[in-house]
C-alpha cells in the first residue's frame, strides 16, 4: 500500500535533482513521466505528487505549456499544500511565467506557517521575478532570518538594489513590463526559456538573464530583437539599471539552490 507514495517520492526527488544541477538524463525523465502518468491513470494515492512530477518531467523537456498545466493540475489537487505551491513558483520563474510565479510564491508564503524555509525559498522566487520589496519583507523577518544559506548571499545587496531602483523611479510595474517585453521577444524568436537568473553588480545595477537552447551565435540575434522590442515599446527602458539578456543554456551555472520535497 505505500509503494505509490515511496516511489512518487523518489521520482519527486530525482526529477528536482536533475533541475537543480541541469544534469538531466532524457531516458530517465521519460520513464518517470512514463510511470507518473500510469500511476495517475490507475487512480492511485497522491494524485497531487504525480501532476508535480509531470510538471518537473515537461520542465526538463523544455516544454512550457505542458509544464503549466501540470502544475495547474497539482494546485487543483492540493491548494495549500506549501511543498506543491513553492515547488511551483519555482518552476514557474524558471520557465518566464514571472506574474504567475509572484502569485504561487505569495500562496506559499501564506501556507508556511512558522516554516522559514519554504518563506526563504518563496523570497528567492519574489526576488528572481523582481520583486525585491517583498522579498526584502521577508529576509529581515528574524524568524525567517535563521533560515538563510550561503546560497542567500544574494539578499545582502537587496537594500542597495531598492534603492538604485527607487532613485531611477523604476517600480514593480515597470520592472515587470521590461522583463515580459523580453520574454515576449524570446518567445516571437521561437526560443524556449529554460532557465532565468539575476546577476547583480557592485553598483547595483542587473542584467536579467533568461537561457535558452541555441548557441551563442543565435542568442545574439535574440538579444537585438530584445532589445528592438524594449525601444519600441518603452519611451525609457533604464538600461542604466537594469538590462535583459538571453544566453545559451549550455552556459548556465546552477545556483544551487534548494526546493523542499517535504511537508
Amino acid at each position: 500500500m505505500n509503494l505509490p507514495k515511496l516511489a512518487t517520492t523518489e521520482w519527486l526527488s530525482e526529477v528536482i535533482d536533475m533541475t537543480i544541477t541541469t544534469n538531466g538524463n532524457a531516458f530517465r525523465i521519460k520513464r518517470i513521466e512514463r510511470e507518473a502518468q500510469a500511476l495517475l491513470e490507475r487512480a492511485r494515492q497522491q494524485p497531487e505528487l504525480c501532476w508535480l512530477i509531470l510538471a518537473f518531467t515537461a520542465f526538463l523537456r523544455g516544454d512550457r505549456g505542458q509544464c503549466i498545466r501540470c502544475i495547474e493540475a497539482a494546485h487543483a489537487l492540493a491548494k495549500h499544500d506549501v511543498m506543491i505551491l513553492g515547488n511551483a513558483a519555482s518552476l514557474l520563474n524558471n520557465i518566464g511565467m514571472p506574474r504567475l510565479a509572484v502569485e504561487y510564491a505569495r500562496r506559499a508564503v501564506l501556507n508556511a506557517g512558522d516554516d522559514a524555509r519554504f518563506k526563504v525559498n518563496a523570497a528567492r522566487v519574489l526576488f528572481g521575478a523582481l520583486h525585491f520589496e517583498d522579498a526584502a519583507n521577508i529576509v529581515h523577518s528574524r524568524e525567517n532570518h535563521s533560515a538563510l544559506t550561503e546560497v542567500d548571499a544574494f539578499f545582502v545587496s537587496m537594500e542597495g538594489i531598492l534603492g538604485r531602483l527607487q532613485s531611477a523611479e523604476i517600480a514593480i510595474e515597470l520592472r515587470l513590463a521590461l522583463l515580459e517585453s523580453a520574454i515576449a521577444a524570446i518567445c516571437e524568436e521561437e526560443c524556449v526559456i529554460r532557465q532565468t537568473t539575476v546577476v547583480v553588480y557592485p553598483d547595483h545595477s542587473m542584467r536579467y538573464e533568461l537561457f535558452v537552447d541555441q548557441s551563442a551565435s543565435r542568442c545574439a540575434t535574440v538579444n537585438f530583437a530584445i532589445a528592438d522590442t524594449l525601444t519600441e515599446r518603452f519611451e525609457n527602458a533604464h538600461p542604466e539599471a537594469i538590462t535583459f539578456a538571453c544566453r545559451p543554456f549550455a552556459s548556465y551555472i546552477p545556483a544551487g539552490v534548494s526546493i523542499e520535497v517535504e511537508r
